[in-house]
């Protein structure tokens, strides 16, 4: 074993430092040509080394590494000891990246340069039937979750007293879809199956067999409201545990096997491309640091797969149906399976929406390298969508064939875009007057994911002809918040919130999707759909007539019930509850707020056009506004 230093067991770093001063030049054991190791062990600095005949050179991190070797600290410290025992037993225990049947040989390149060659090490290529490994892709083989494995834990069960209890007087409907929606949510909460490789408990979107991408994404949207019974964001863990070395992530995972649906090249494969803002946003009211450092190389390199599989040679980005997640619209002919040599608006806004994420999270966390490349890649979108994908005729952002014409379909997929810095504010404006207009997207429920005049709307839904569906609302209501558009999102949160409680009324229960122009389930529609359809019942009351958001470290409430109001067991960060109640009657009356904290707290209070900002020490304080 290589000694301690001081009392403290060496770095993996220093095992390498000392494994270096082995080295001698010219030695006839090393490689003539250049190999690049990286070598990652849990909570080590990675490192890697490039090695030659005539250098050996330590680095960190595994931007060039060609050869990856993954294993514990205890493991490459009793590999790098010549003295110690069986050194060849330890190699299976390694896992090298690209699984090469040489790997061994490969590996005996590394040991004979340094004097650490293992004797009885079988270095004969192993029997290898197909296909040959994609080699890493730089971030990718940083992912911590790739190789961690599951430790049981008991599932909570639903509980009312144990999450935020919503106090709105005067509409106890409200009261119920958010208690129905905690019910059905925690009757889909699922342990990992031992086969299936996932590593965190979860929740399921009860629609088959598999876990779904973007359906988890939101999931976790109304999970960070139940977060002291369950770390929703363990349901991201298993799909970042199951990330390809070149950066894939498969959207659709069965939950017993653990494998994926598709192949990665398969047009519906992936997508959308929206981990990162889920991130972010829960960062916001989480504040957990730690986790943005944990999963930003895997965005990254999950970002760069995009960037190579996803896009047209003139770097624009297609999906298909299935992969945007929109299945059957008709904004493009035939391409529930296919791009149809299309580039298409809600792939290229999310590109553009997730260049913004991982450069924000970048500046979180101190770690620049990117930088560059995504701020060109931003800008370059941009112009992009602004130059050929805007039709001024009608006001709207649209798909766009190879040959240059527009679709003449109005997805609810070009809103991505309001949550950008992207679209010119006079666009941003002619955008959100479809918003208003009854014959594009203000139907008696709001918001229809296709417009009304689009050539096949469909009054009862026909899925994603026309449906209402609780990920794209919420969706538009974040970049209408965003964008200063506060009484737009309070009017559409109210009709969609009043929709769903009459469907509620009728039917007990709440449904996948809804109908455009009537109080109705949309048809189809999934029954006890809780799944995404959580956050009209959960996050919208709080943070759209409630009113209470987060906002990194400052709470913000915006108040417009003319009600007591408010919510108790609010979490905010990792480890403080608050309770917020406000009393006011008459929308001319000036609120009052009894706040309790148990930590100091920043909160922005704003009504009627008038904000006001309070720092709050631990205890309750009663504020009239």
């Amino acid at each position: 074993m290589i000694a301690a230093k001081n009392s403290r067991p060496p770095s993996l770093r220093e095992l390498f430092e000392n494994v270096l001063l082995r080295f001698k030049p010219n030695n006839p054991s090393a490689p003539a040509g250049t190999f690049i190791y990286g070598f990652v062990a849990l909570n080590q600095d990675i490192v890697s080394i490039t090695l030659n005949r005539d250098h050996a050179k330590l680095s960190t991190g595994l931007q060039n590494a060609e050869y990856i070797i993954y294993g514990s600290y205890e493991l490459f410290n009793s590999l790098l000891s010549a003295e110690f025992p069986n050194r060849a037993g330890l190699v299976s225990e390694l896992e090298m990246k690209p699984a090469y049947p040489f790997n061994n040989y490969i590996l005996s390149i590394f040991l004979n340069a340094f004097d650490l060659a293992i004797p009885d090490l079988d270095y004969r290529a192993e029997r290898f039937d197909g296909p040959f490994p994609f080699p890493p892709r730089y971030p990718a083989a940083e992912n911590p979750f790739r190789f961690r494995t599951s430790v049981p834990v008991s599932l909570p069960l639903y509980e009312s007293a144990y999450l935020p209890e919503l106090i709105i007087d005067d509409h106890p409907q409200w009261r119920a879809i958010y208690s129905k929606a905690w019910e059905l949510a925690f009757k889909n909460l699922r342990q990992p199956e031992p086969a299936s490789g996932f590593i965190n408990n979860f929740i399921d979107p009860a629609f088959n067999a598999n876990t779904f991408m973007w359906d988890s994404c939101f999931m976790t949207m109304f999970g960070r409201y139940a977060r002291q019974n369950l770390d929703f964001m363990g349901t991201l863990n298993n799909f970042y545990a199951k990330q390809h070395d070149d950066g894939f992530i498969c959207r659709e995972i069965n939950t017993f096997s653990g494998t994926d649906l598709y192949q990665s090249l398969d047009p519906r494969s992936t997508g959308p491309n929206i981990l990162a803002w889920t991130e972010w946003l829960d960062y916001q009211y989480s504040g957990d640091r730690h986790r943005l450092q944990n999963i930003f190389p895997i965005l990254v390199a999950y970002h760069r797969w995009w960037k190579e599989w996803r896009t047209h040679p003139d770097q624009s980005y297609w999906t298909s149906g299935w992969g945007s997640g929109m299945d059957n619209q008709s904004r493009i002919p035939h391409s529930e399976y296919h791009h149809r040599y299309f580039t298409w608006i809600d792939a290229m806004m999310q590109q553009v929406l997730n260049c913004t994420m991982l450069l924000n999270i970048a500046n979180e966390i101190g770690r620049h390298e990117f930088n560059n490349e995504l701020n060109i890649e931003r800008e370059y979108l941009g112009n992009y969508i602004n130059t050929w994908m805007w039709d001024d005729k009608t006001g709207f952002y649209f798909d766009v064939a190879h040959d240059r014409t527009l679709s003449k379909t109005k997805s609810i997929g070009a809103y991505w875009g309001l949550l950008t810095d992207m679209v010119p504010r006079e666009r941003v404006i002619r955008m959100i007057n479809h918003l208003k207009d009854p014959k594009s997207f203000n139907r008696p429920h709001r918001i229809p994911t296709q417009a009304h005049d689009s050539s096949v709307y469909d009054p009862f839904g026909g899925y994603w002809l026309g449906s209402v569906w609780s990920p794209t609302n919420y969706m538009v209501l974040q970049g209408l918040t965003r964008q200063g558009f506060q009484d737009l999102a309070f009017e559409i949160a109210l009709n969609h919130v009043e929709n769903i409680g009459t469907v509620f009324q009728n039917t007990g229960t709440l449904w996948e999707n809804y109908a455009p122009e009537y109080a109705i389930p949309g048809k189809p529609a999934g029954k006890d759909f809780v799944g995404w359809t959580g956050i009209s019942a959960i996050n919208v009351p709080i943070e759209y007539l409630i009113g209470v958001r987060s906002d990194s470290n400052t709470l913000v409430w915006d108040i417009r019930l003319t009600e007591r109001h408010g919510i108790l067991r609010y979490p905010h960060g990792l480890t403080n509850n608050l309770d917020l109640v406000c009393d006011r009657r008459t929308y001319n009356e000036r609120p009052i707020v009894t706040i309790r904290t148990q930590q100091s707290l920043t909160l922005e209070i704003a009504y009627s056009a008038v904000s006001q900002c309070f720092m709050l020490e631990p205890g309750e304080h009663r504020l009239q506004i």
